[in-house]
């Protein structure tokens, strides 16, 4: 099988460093064994702070891909935000809750949804796709949605949000106002 490449934004967030690593376990569960999760840039001290919480390394960094590489993209679908040389890439997947700016000549599979995080969506890919939520992947979810919903109370909060926080933190075992407090304050440190 051939490497398939995972990654978020450039200049990476919570949810764009959680949902690399997060959709790569769901690639290697639905079969990808050579999926891999990267990050396009230095973590921030808020996702330093739940990768900590977590005893999770960061992924490793990537600068640039070879032509024809497999990727998929997550948290983003903006050429201008991505991994230099994407336009030479096979874009396999994209899983995003951002306006779509990507042009492809071939079909591929894309998920995008009006919500306030990336994790949201990927969780209903869990549930859809029958793939254990395991207590670390739980709070890594949990913890890119209360970045982005700033503890759901931005006005990107979607119902959908709010459902899966409440799932999420039964999963993680996690008081998710207390650890959204804890982490939010960690970010801004």
């Amino acid at each position: 099988m051939v490497k398939t490449y995972v990654f978020g934004h450039k200049s990476p967030d919570s949810d764009s460093i959680t949902s690399s690593i997060v959709m790569t376990n769901l690639e290697k569960e639905l079969g990808n064994s050579e999926a891999k999760a990267y990050r396009l840039g230095n973590i921030n001290k808020e996702t330093e702070f739940i990768l900590n919480y977590l005893n999770i390394e960061a992924p490793e960094l990537l600068e640039n891909i070879e032509d024809g590489a497999n990727v998929i993209l997550v948290d983003h679908n903006s050429p201008a935000e991505s991994v230099d040389n994407l336009e030479n890439a096979n874009i396999l997947k994209v899983v995003d809750h951002h306006k779509l700016a990507l042009e492809t000549s071939y079909p591929l599979f894309l998920r995008f949804e009006p919500v306030g995080c990336t994790e949201t969506i990927l969780c209903k890919l869990y549930e859809e796709n029958g793939v254990e939520i395991t207590k670390e992947i739980a709070t890594l979810m949990l913890s890119a949605i209360i970045s982005d919903t700033l503890l759901l109370k931005s006005p990107t909060t979607t119902d959908d949000d709010k459902l899966a926080v409440e799932k999420l933190a039964k999963i993680a075992e996690i008081d998710a106002e207390e650890y959204g407090l804890e982490m939010l304050k960690a970010g801004t440190d």
